[in-house]
This record gives structure tokens, sequence and C-alpha cells, in this order.
């Protein structure tokens, strides 16, 4: 056997008896934790540490749903922008609500027309009252002159007559004159009642009208928005709640809500100084 030959030999078997050796040595250790050590020294607190799922939440926030019939026209902002209170959120279809508005505003100006009519014909009425009591007290008067007058036949019978008949006369345009302004009263108090029921539906009409427009009622961002333009929204009816638009979060304070394994529980304490 040459050198070469004998050299490549050894090789070969010192290799053969390497991997043997490793492979030993690897079936040995199969399924030995690996550990680290250290050399042990003083600390001054030791901090035990739990794990445990759940979420964030606002301490405050409001949730806006619907107020009225109808389709969202607008959105003003969207998830993630900051608003403030009275800040325009988003407006809702509103030809029907500004309608009725100008309508109840026409309604009112005619009732308040009517009431200012009405009163001018009170006072008129109540003026030909006074006028006409005058007339009756110089009727009375005359009446009862012409009465003396005749009893004692100074005057013929049909002079007194014509005083007695004016004098009736005076006494039934006094009581025309009373039932005129009664009458002229009841109608001024009837158009004063329609100008409040005028005005009252105006407020309620107003009111439909202002919430086609949805503001924000604190400061805060927008944390929740499922709705989107076009979608028709209704209010809450009874026990049913309205349509939910977006939800507004006050993120300056919040609290986190987790759920902790009952075994951590005495590991959890409150931290002082907050």
């Amino acid at each position: 056997m040459k050198t070469w030959q004998k050299v490549c030999t050894g090789v070969g078997v010192v290799a053969a008896l390497g991997g043997v050796v490793a492979y030993s040595v690897h079936k040995a250790n199969k399924g030995v934790v690996t550990v680290q050590t250290a050399k042990v020294t003083p600390a001054d607190t030791l901090t035990s540490q739990v794990t445990a799922s759940g979420e964030i939440k606002p301490t405050t926030y409001t949730n806006v749903t619907a107020q009225g019939f109808g389709r969202i026209t607008s959105i003003v902002v969207k998830e993630g922008d900051h608003v403030k209170k009275g800040d325009v959120l988003l407006t809702q279809d509103n030809i029907q609500a500004s309608a009725d508005v100008q309508a109840q505003l026409a309604a009112g100006n005619s009732a308040e027309s009517g009431v200012t009519a009405s009163e001018a014909s009170y006072k008129a009425a109540q003026a030909d009252l006074l006028q006409q009591q005058a007339n009756l007290e110089k009727a009375r008067l005359d009446f009862e002159r012409g009465e003396k007058l005749y009893k004692d036949g100074l005057i013929p019978k049909q002079d007194f007559d014509q005083r007695k008949t004016g004098y009736d006369a005076q006494v039934a345009a006094v009581d025309s004159s009373r039932a005129r302004v009664l009458q002229i009263k009841a109608s001024m108090d009837q158009m004063r009642a329609q100008l409040s029921q005028s005005r009252a539906m105006l407020v309620h009409s107003q009111d439909i009208l202002h919430k086609t427009t949805y503001t924000s009622p604190i400061n805060g961002i927008v944390s929740y928005l499922p709705e989107r333009i076009g979608d028709y929204v209704v209010p809450g009816i009874q026990n049913s709640n309205g349509s939910f638009l977006m939800t507004l979060s006050d993120m300056s304070i919040v609290t986190a809500e987790v759920k902790v394994d009952e075994t951590d529980i005495v590991s959890v304490k409150k931290k002082s100084g907050r």
C-alpha cells in the first residue's frame, strides 16, 4: 500500500470515529433543558409582573344616536378626529323640517295680525259703548224732564212719547254695543290663543330643524363611526333605541378593564401616588 493511500485511510477512520462520538453526545444531551447561571447579588426590591388581557376605556364618552327620521346628507368628521363641544358632526335631511318652520312662521305672522286687528276693533267697540252710554244718559235726562213736564201738562203726549221712544232706543243701543264689545273680546282672546299655539308649534318645528344638525356634546375624539352618507336613520321609540351614529370619547382620563387569573389576584395591588 502506498503512502497516500495510508493517509487517506487514516483520515477516513478518524472522521468516522468523530461522527460516532458527535452522535453519541447529541443523543446523550437530548431532552436536557439549557439553563443560565449568574452570580447572586443583593437587590432593593423584587417586582412581580402579571400578564392579563383586556381593553382600555375612556372614563367619559357618549354615543350619538339619531334624533329624527331622514337620510344623512353630510358627515363632517372621521374616526380619530379631535372635536370640541359644539362642533358640527353631521347633518341630516332637513327639507321637510325647514318647510314646517317657514309654514309656522307664516301662521304666526297671520295670527299676530289677527290679534292686532282684534285689539283695534275691541278698542273701537269700547269707545262706541262709552259714546252710547253717554247718549243714554242724555236720553234718560230728557225723558225724565219730559215725564215731569207731561205730568204738569206743559207738553203734549206726542212729545212725551217721542222722548220715551228715544230713551228706549238708546237703552237698546247700549245693550247692542255692550254685546259687540263682549263678542269682539271673545274673538280677540281666540286670536291670542291661536297666536300662542302658533308660537308653540314654531318652537316645536324649530327644535326638529335644529336636531337635523348634530353637534358634539363633549371635547374628545371620534372613536367609532359606523354610518355613511346616504344612510337612513330613525330615532328611538319607546323601548327601541334610535340609529347609532358614532361614539365620542374623552381620552384625557382612561381606565383599563382586564381579566386577571384568580391565582394572580394576590399580586395585583393599587399603586400609591396615582
